[in-house]
């Protein structure tokens, strides 16, 4: 997995932490969001891929412990980031529920740690791009039709 990381780093321009942590999250984020057998699908494909996710996890439960914990903290982590919130609601389809709640906890994190929101689609891109060269289009593309708004935040 750390490879892959690498990879997405040289391809945003970022620097390798930011990357890993910016990947983590989004692997945590498709975990969380997808159901478990087309997360299997993936994960059997990508050495790694739980270590990755369980940071990811921990990154996210830090941002929100450290927001106030919930949707109103990561709103308001949003709200100052200059108008990311309303591209969110754009972005995501509208409201998605707890997926939307935990998809704006996410990109508030990576804003205040530096990305700008076309950086963070340029590493869920690059991110799902690799999970194509391991897993194959048609197991990505299944996994990402479970998890509503995902092709609006890859691009």
């Amino acid at each position: 997995m750390q490879e892959i990381i690498d990879r997405i780093a040289a391809q945003v321009g970022i620097e390798p932490d930011l990357a890993h942590k910016a990947t983590s999250m989004i692997v945590n984020f498709i975990v969380t969001q997808a159901p478990s057998e087309y997360v299997d699908m993936i994960r059997q494909h990508v050495p790694g891929f739980d270590e990755i996710a369980a940071t990811g996890a921990a990154h996210s439960e830090a941002s929100e412990e450290a927001a106030g914990g919930g949707l109103m903290g990561a709103l308001g982590g949003l709200m100052g980031g200059g108008g990311i919130a309303g591209a969110l609601g754009s972005l995501m389809g509208g409201s998605q529920g707890g997926g939307m709640a935990a998809a704006m906890a996410m990109l508030g994190t990576l804003q205040k740690d530096g990305l700008e929101l076309g950086q963070v689609k340029d590493v869920a891109g690059g991110l799902i791009g690799q999970l194509r060269q391991v897993a194959g289009d048609e197991t990505v593309e299944k996994l990402l039709a479970q998890i509503p708004g995902a092709d609006h935040l890859v691009g």
